[in-house]
């Protein structure tokens, strides 16, 4: 008996076809593979180097100037020596206002030398203990500072003068710190601090914190007493403040022991 070709082909075929199929099904599964997160790595913490002092020191560092009367000009002179074993530069000098005026005998100072920094007061608006700094910063940003303390007693003179805190050199702390301020507790650190004291709580100046009227606290900021130390602080008056700046103000300290 003769087999048809073509039947015989037609079974193979068949055949190869189920064998490719049941291995493709006895293959195991691929399975994806495995992600492994790199542990985290704790960042270290920021340390903080504390800036060392300027190996220019002031002998002494704190300096009595005794007692004055108000408006007298008080001159004291601070010795600055090197105390390095390098040439040391005065870079840069401050004081803590612009009543007081430093200027550096010299700048460069060899290993051991000194020197001297002459510092002149206006005593002008001024009373009772005054405490002052002056700082000297070397080349390498480095610091240091002295203190000066005075006695201001009155002066029955001064009602004579015609000056008052927004004049000369008194306008850097009580006049041009005004600019761009808005806020309440802006406006008086910039210029109602320094004679208000703290929070209001009086110094020199009167406390303010206990006005409870924010209109009456307004016309007296923008008047003032009529005394030198305290002129009217509104434009129209002289002083540096805006109409907006004396509510801001006022507003401020009228609730300022709630």
């Amino acid at each position: 008996m003769s087999l048809n070709p073509r039947l015989i082909f037609l079974t193979i075929l068949m055949l190869m076809l189920v064998a490719c199929t049941q291995a493709e099904q006895e293959q195991p599964p691929v399975s994806e593979p495995e992600v492994i997160s790199e542990p985290e790595i704790a960042s270290a913490p920021t340390i903080e180097v504390e800036k060392q002092p300027s190996m220019l020191v002031f002998e002494p560092p704190l300096v009595d100037m005794g007692t004055v009367k108000e408006g007298e000009e008080l001159v004291a002179y601070l010795r600055v020596r090197n105390a390095g074993d390098t040439m040391q530069q005065i870079v840069d000098v401050q004081a803590s206002c612009g009543c007081s005026l430093v200027e550096p005998e010299e700048r460069l100072l060899m290993p051991g030398s000194f020197t001297r920094i002459k510092v002149t007061i206006d005593t002008f608006a001024k009373l009772d203990d005054v405490k002052k700094w002056v700082q000297l910063t070397d080349a390498e940003g480095r610091s240091n500072k002295a203190i000066l303390r005075f006695t201001v007693r009155p002066n029955p003179h001064m009602g004579d003068s015609s000056r008052s805190i927004f004049d000369g050199k008194c306008a850097a702390c009580h006049f041009d710190t005004a600019k761009g301020k808005q806020s309440g507790p802006e406006i008086y650190t910039a210029v109602c601090g320094m004679c208000h004291g703290a929070g209001a709580v009086g110094a020199v100046a009167p406390a303010l914190i206990h006005h409870k009227n924010a209109e009456a606290l307004a016309a007296l900021i923008s008047s003032g007493t009529g005394s030198q130390h305290m002129p009217g602080f509104a434009k129209n008056m002289g002083g540096p403040l805006t109409e907006k700046q004396i509510s801001a103000l006022s507003k401020w300290l009228s609730r300022l022991d709630e």
